[in-house]
């Protein structure tokens, strides 16, 4: 029986708890803060980010050199693993994987299969546990990137940054669009469709613009046996309590979390950003 290894990178959000508990490798992107470079998780946390982003620093992402994509794959496979399973932030967000779809084609050629998660924060998660509860089943790495890509681009989330400061600082905005947005107090409610972020509507307060989340969720019909509902946040964590609250008594049968934002997200949506979305169950 081959020995299948899974694997991803920090923008699925998972704690170090769950990174234990499921056996998972993870790969730490890069953030540059003020010219110099941090490995999330490793020498700095999303709180620290936040913080710093607050203080005015300049922030940038970056992707991983071909050093350390060689380097973290080449770890996993010396304990004797014989197959890596590695799930990417979303292609049309980054281009880590077709960095990694290339690179480790020429240098690993089937023994790392690089999969699209077209995804972030703990939706991406719920994929990479979807696919360790399938390698538990013993099935064969071909059967679990099948039985993945059935649930992969079907998540349903909005994304409400704080303020329009910081999309400016990431040049996602215009400056003067910005400052007319926060002279008016509006806030930017960005929607997540099949891996990429779409600019939608305004809203002056998460409160206000809650009840037509709730009434698209509700008009879905989503299962509470295949879906839960996930917050996302940073710096925010009154608001998330208060949309987790709401959401209960709306949806008193699914379970509902709250999680971190990925690091990678809030280098450039901001902190204060909350995310509201449906995802499987893994």
């Amino acid at each position: 029986m081959l020995k299948i290894a899974i694997s991803c990178d920090t923008t699925a959000a998972l704690s170090k708890k769950e990174i234990a508990e499921l056996g998972v490798f993870v790969l730490p992107l890069n953030v540059i803060v003020d010219e110099k470079e941090y490995h999330d998780g490793v020498d700095i946390t999303l709180d620290q980010l936040a913080h710093m982003m607050r203080g005015g620093s300049k922030i940038k992402t970056s992707t991983p050199t071909p050093y350390e994509m060689e380097e973290f794959f080449d770890k996993i496979l010396a304990q004797g693993y014989d197959k890596v399973i590695h799930f990417t932030i979303s292609s049309k967000l980054s281009s880590i994987y077709s960095m990694f779809t290339i690179g480790c084609k020429e240098r690993y050629g089937d023994k790392v299969i690089i999969i699209d998660s077209l995804s972030v924060c703990s939706y991406m998660g719920s994929i990479v546990k979807h696919a360790i509860k399938l390698k538990n089943q013993n099935l064969t790495p071909e059967e679990i990137v099948l039985e993945v890509k059935k649930h992969i681009g079907f998540e349903n989330i909005y994304f409400i940054p704080e303020s329009l400061v910081f999309l400016k600082r990431g040049g996602r905005i215009s400056p003067a669009a910005a400052a007319v947005g926060n002279l008016l107090g509006i806030k930017p409610v960005l929607r997540f469709v099949d891996g990429a972020i779409e600019k939608g509507t305004t809203t002056r307060a998460v409160r206000q613009f809650l009840p037509t989340i709730i009434e698209d969720f509700k008009n879905k019909n989503y299962s509470k046996d295949e879906y839960e509902i996930h917050i996302v946040q940073v710096d925010c964590q009154k608001t998330s309590e208060i949309v987790h609250e709401i959401l209960k008594k709306e949806f008193p049968e699914f379970t509902i979390y709250v999680t971190p934002l990925s690091i990678n997200v809030c280098a450039h949506a901001g902190p204060g950003t909350i995310g509201i979305g449906v995802t499987f169950k893994p």
